[in-house]
């Protein structure tokens, strides 16, 4: 069982580094279609976020890890919830057709915080000890 959580959460992983490309893409989202596209992407993404911390949990429950270590994960994947969460709402005023640019600035700000977590999660997790 142990080697399915593995293999799911080095998928989920892949798949995360959506997150990463996601600031870059941000700024292309002033189209309608692009954003919806994003809007999409990201919705995708939430799910495979929370595949990836029902795996990773599994996994931790079987291995010896400190306190530190967990409390900081934990942390970095509910920033990387909060943050694929609230970028919701911008995207969707994208697709609308808001060019005030108040969504886009938001939706930047929201996707490199997510984007800076998941870099602090990969570093945490290629490095654990």
């Amino acid at each position: 069982m142990y080697q399915a959580m593995y293999i799911v959460h080095v998928l989920s992983a892949l798949a995360l580094i959506f997150y990463i490309l996601l600031p870059f893409l941000a700024g292309g989202a002033t189209n309608p279609s692009t954003a919806k596209a994003l809007h999409r992407a990201n919705r995708i993404g939430q799910y495979v976020l929370v595949l990836a911390f029902l795996s990773g949990g599994y996994m931790v429950s079987k291995a010896e890890y400190s306190v530190l270590w967990m409390v900081l994960a934990v942390v970095f994947i509910l920033v990387m919830f909060a943050m694929t969460g609230m970028a919701g709402k911008p995207l969707k005023q994208l697709i609308a057709g808001d060019s005030s640019g108040t969504a886009l600035r938001k939706l930047r700000i929201f996707t490199l915080i997510a984007g800076v977590s998941y870099v602090l999660l990969l570093a945490m997790m290629l490095g654990p000890k």
